[in-house]
């Protein structure tokens, strides 16, 4: 741009500026000059959807006066035409919190004072308390100070009952309304930790406790710039504590409760928790602990132990917290299809699945139902009853259940890919199979005494596998096609491809964003992507968008790079990944968390990916190596494309698309950006030669591990 081009865009810039000035002003008046003018309730509510439409853009600032001179006028309104009238107010105009830095007005003490007298009264329903609690936020706001309004209001909305019929209108207004107030998480744990408190907690009937924690997970945790936030993790000494009381006593509905705050604290942390160390210190706080009130309970209640009993198939019972199409459950059933294919397998076993149905994530998907059920597994649900009861579902009852049909059903082996839900937890500490295995998708550290052996599909093709001091039998899992290539229409893929700009080259991932939130990642990636000014960014996937953009913003501002480079970064959510495998142009595998099978899936379709290696370059070429000529000899029929060992040793062992430290990952994308297309299909071919050599492996010596495993535990 020259020195004319950029005086242009200058005044282009201060023009904007001055004609959104103007807008803003002329709305400012016409608010103004409806609640001046008002004459009934309808004037008033009238002005505020004028107002709600302004700060909707997030861009709006009011300058202090005028939102001041609006909020004086709302307020005498309000009063003069909703609260004197005894008429009830929308809970809209808890909005009106963004400019309330205004003096206190003592003619709202009278409503503060009759909603104190009758919030939670014996006599007061649901719906009652629902609107006794906004009337009394918005009493706060308007005549004391806007912060104690808002306070108020997070405390008491929390204490609920999620199935009241207005809860579900109730979420909206607040995923809506923390969004456009920008309501900062501070706020926000600060409030819930004075209701949190061990004192003040326990003060609660049962089901108002257990509110708090619905209202948390299914409300408060998907407001947009609090998902996945870190700070949650400052709330586990609170949740810990509780839950601790909750164990520590003897009361069969104390301990009902305990396991459904181990899965809340289960599911708020293990999305947030980014390392083994994290894991390590739930296990010992949490999980070691319950398992300790769990056997005290099977013991004090005299529950019945698992007996061998003979029947014509030994049978493997598997704990799912719920059948849905996620990772796991692609793992699992590529590797149960491919068991089931072996005779030495069928003959001798039958698999069932127990479903924990933890409708607190989501509901079980037919379809995934339908796939188990075609390959001849079972799936037993025996809590679909307890589910009825919706978000108030007893835990301890379905664990019961569950435990008390694996017993029936006489189950020889149990295998749970679970680290740390209640009702799982519960089940294996009181032991409910002969032999219990743990099945590891990531988790290397759980631990309970009643564990009897542990396996992971984790392990390159290694029998035998050592993580965090723990030994696992590796059952390498070849997976089913259908979930990496499925029939995805073309026109599908074109027009998502069209959202973006066609002469772009489409950079990303596809996996929990958690795995992206590092900044040694970023600083990375925003290197490749200075020195490729084509490029933008794919983060897909849910998790802490809001925190990973401000992780970005100040990484810019680290580097010295303009704030708009952040344009250039796309956060499109859960993404179809058989679609979205096919848009992303190369693959920059994230670090020090690695994508998983995601990055297999994504390779098979014939395209790039770049990772950055864990091992050293020679511990690597050594490990692959001594693999190489297994795999060499045992499927000599496999290589026929390739002359000799040497030119094999060669694709293997130097792979371009693997990386030893950062800049070693810098240089490398950069030189694989830069390859023609025929030097990329090159690569592609080695990839997926090296992929089917692997696959013909793992199913076998997957099946013949897995065999070994259950043989021994």
């Amino acid at each position: 741009m020259n020195s004319y081009e950029s005086i242009l865009a200058k005044e282009d810039e201060a023009n904007t500026d001055l004609r959104a000035f103007v807008a803003l002003q002329n709305i400012i008046v016409n608010i103004s000059n409806i609640l001046q003018n008002a004459t009934h309730k309808g004037h008033v509510d009238s002005a505020l959807n004028e107002y709600l439409g302004l700060i909707e853009s997030q861009d709006i600032f009011i300058p202090p006066e005028q939102g001041a001179s609006l909020a004086r006028l709302f307020r005498d309104k309000a009063y003069e035409f909703i609260f004197s009238k005894g008429d009830i107010a929308n809970p809209l105009y808890l909005c009106l919190y963004a400019i309330m830095d205004i003096e206190k007005d003592s003619r709202f003490e009278t409503f503060i004072k009759v909603v104190g007298e009758n919030l939670f009264s014996k006599s007061a329903s649901e719906e009652e308390n629902l609107m006794l609690i906004e009337l009394g936020a918005i009493a706060r706001i308007f005549g004391r100070e806007k912060n104690e309004g808002l306070k108020f209001y997070i405390q008491n909305i929390c204490l609920i009952d999620m199935r009241a019929p207005s809860a579900s209108r109730t979420t909206s207004f607040i995923l809506k309304a923390f969004k456009v107030l920008n309501i900062p998480f501070d706020f926000f744990l600060s409030s819930m930790q004075e209701i949190l408190s061990i004192d003040r907690i326990f003060l609660l009937e049962p089901t108002r406790r257990r509110s708090i924690f619905n209202w948390q997970i299914h409300t408060f945790w998907n407001i947009e710039h609090f998902f996945n936030h870190r700070d949650w993790l400052k709330f586990f000494p609170l949740w810990q504590e509780i839950f601790y009381a909750l164990c520590d006593s003897e009361n069969a509905s104390k301990i009902d409760e305990a396991l459904y705050l181990q899965f809340f604290i289960y599911h708020m942390c293990g999305n947030s928790f980014v390392s083994q160390e994290e894991w390590r210190e739930f296990n010992d706080k949490i999980t070691r602990k319950a398992a300790f009130a769990y056997r005290k309970f099977a013991q004090t209640f005299c529950l019945p132990q698992p007996e061998i009993i003979a029947k014509p198939k030994k049978i493997i019972g598997f704990l799912r917290d719920r059948i849905v199409e996620n990772s796991p459950y692609k793992v699992e059933y590529s590797f149960l299809k491919n068991l089931l294919e072996c005779p030495e397998f069928f003959n001798r076993y039958e698999i069932k699945i127990y479903n924990m149905g933890l409708l607190e994530k989501s509901d079980d998907d037919c379809e995934v139902v339908k796939s188990y059920e075609a390959l001849g597994i079972r799936i037993v649900n025996v809590v679909e009853d307890l589910n009825r009861q919706g978000y108030y579902n007893s835990h301890l009852s379905k664990a019961l259940a569950i435990r008390e049909r694996i017993l029936q059903d006489g189950a020889d082996i149990l295998i749970s890919p679970n680290n740390g839900y209640g009702i799982s937890d519960f089940i294996l500490a009181t032991r409910a199979a002969p032999k219990q295995i743990f099945w590891s998708h990531g988790n290397f550290v759980y631990d309970l005494e009643q564990i009897d052996a542990r396996i992971t599909h984790i392990c390159g093709s290694s029998r035998v596998i050592c993580h965090e001091n723990y030994e696992f039998i590796g059952i390498s899992v070849k997976m089913d096609d259908k979930f990496y290539n499925p029939q995805i229409p073309k026109n599908f893929i074109e027009e998502e491809r069209a959202k973006f700009s066609k002469n772009k080259l489409i950079l990303g991932v596809i996996g929990r964003l958690t795995k992206i939130d590092s900044s040694a990642y970023l600083k990375t990636i925003i290197t490749i992507m200075s020195q490729n000014p084509q490029s933008i960014f794919l983060a897909c996937g849910n998790g802490n968008i809001y925190e990973i953009k401000q992780k970005i913003i100040s990484i810019l501002e680290e580097m010295g790079i303009e704030s708009n480079f952040m344009e250039r970064f796309i956060f499109p959510g859960y993404v179809n990944s058989a679609i979205y495998g096919n848009i992303i142009d190369f693959w920059l595998d994230t670090f020090p968390m690695e994508q998983g099978e995601s990055r297999i899936e994504f390779c098979s379709k014939g395209r790039l990916a770049l990772t950055l290696s864990r091992e050293s370059r020679q511990d690597r070429q050594n490990r692959l190596n001594a693999q190489l000529e297994n795999h060499f000899s045992l499927n000599a029929s496999i290589f026929k494309p390739y002359d000799s060992l040497e030119t094999l040793r060669k694709i293997w062992l130097e792979d371009s698309c693997v990386a030893y430290d950062t800049q070693d990952y810098i240089n490398k994308a950069n030189i694989l950006l830069s390859l023609g297309e025929e030097q990329k299909q090159e690569l592609v071919k080695n990839y997926l030669f090296i992929r089917r050599v692997y696959d013909n492996c793992r199913k076998t010596e997957g099946i013949q591990s897995f065999l070994h495993a259950i043989k021994e535990s």
